[in-house]
């Protein structure tokens, strides 16, 4: 009997799965594909000649890094997928390349080509690249700074995956957003017309990345979650990218700590351990730190930026002495007082 006598006949699932293998940025050779198909070399010969007579334009490659490949240029055709359901994978391979024990390493970045190659949207370079607007950001440790409360109720986990997907297919599509938008201080809202630019995953929240419309202004970042209402609106003017300095965590945290550090700067001394130890905290690693006078030592100085005096008494009696608050000048009164009241409870 002839050694391929007998081989499997005709698959549809073995041609399908064949061209899928094919979809890649580097050539395939033939036993590898033999290999992952368990068939024999003379089996993908024939498939891959049936392929190429049913107009699939599969090429090869000599040397030794050469192989079998889909022609360049050619692209599958549509998986059958929605937008939504196209976005969904493409956002859930990004998560997944985030975490720091990534299983299916090889097999991510091969479905996120072969998604970018069969999305059918209107600005596919960025299914093609989903870093440049989706961000994922590590795990926080969260050593003193509780959640501040929201005003009012905070909507439904269905209503802010709503307003992420209306955000994200907006971007995608090139329009502009109108946004109803809730200050977490008061129950003021506000209406924001801004450009998509990205999103961010940090903590179990989604933020999202905004450039003002017709103004050269920085993004914002916008908690979807304190987000009331999201539409689409025109095209936009101009499509802007957040700048994302490399290595930096958090950019939502670091430009929204300038902005606190103005409206209300709080200014400690403490000594370099103290600082070492403040700095593991997801929201204080924000502030600025720098040396305390020319002969700092091993000292140093922060500030960040908090209007409430009852978080900065808590914060410098977890501290613990030597720190100290420089300013503001009027809350030094009242931490003395507030101290010598707790001494005299536990002097007996």
């Amino acid at each position: 009997m002839p050694a391929d006598a007998a081989a499997p006949g005709v698959s549809l699932e073995r041609l399908l799965t064949l061209v899928l293998a094919l979809d890649e940025a580097h050539p395939i050779p033939a036993s590898e594909l033999a290999r992952r198909a368990r068939v024999s070399l003379r089996t993908i010969y024939r498939d891959v000649r049936r392929l190429q007579e049913a107009g699939v334009p599969i090429v090869s490659e000599a040397g030794r890094a050469g192989g079998l490949l889909l022609a360049p240029g050619f692209r599958l055709a549509p998986l059958g997928l929605t937008r939504g359901e196209t976005l969904a994978l493409s956002m859930a391979v990004q998560l997944l390349r985030c975490q720091p024990e990534r299983p299916f390493r090889a097999e991510l970045e091969t479905a996120a080509r072969k998604l970018a190659s069969a999305a059918r949207v209107e600005r596919p370079e960025l299914l093609a690249d989903v870093q440049r607007w989706l961000r994922v950001e590590p795990p926080a440790d969260d050593a003193f700074h509780p959640e501040r409360p929201p005003v009012g109720a905070r909507p439904g986990e269905a209503v802010v995956g709503a307003t992420v997907q209306t955000f994200v297919e907006a971007l995608v599509a090139g329009r502009s957003v109108a946004i109803e938008y809730r200050s977490p201080y008061d129950a003021a809202t506000s209406e924001l017309h801004v450009d998509p630019a990205g999103v961010v995953a940090d903590r179990g929240l989604w933020y999202l990345v905004a450039f003002p419309r017709h103004a050269l202004k920085r993004a914002r970042y916008l908690r979807a979650d304190r987000v009331r209402r999201c539409r689409p609106a025109e095209p936009m003017d101009l499509e802007r990218q957040a700048r994302w300095r490399p290595g930096e965590t958090r950019p939502w945290l670091h430009e929204a700590m300038r902005v606190w550090i103005e409206a209300s700067p709080v200014v400690l001394e403490m000594s370099t351990a103290q600082w070492q130890r403040l700095a593991r905290d997801w929201y204080f690693g924000a502030g600025v730190v720098e040396p305390a006078g020319p002969e700092g030592g091993e000292r140093v100085r922060f500030t960040w930026g908090e209007g409430e005096f009852e978080r900065v008494r808590e914060v410098l009696s977890w501290l613990g002495p030597p720190a100290r608050l420089l300013a503001p000048e009027a809350w030094r009164a009242r931490l003395r007082d507030g101290w010598l009241a707790q001494a005299a409870v536990h002097g007996g």
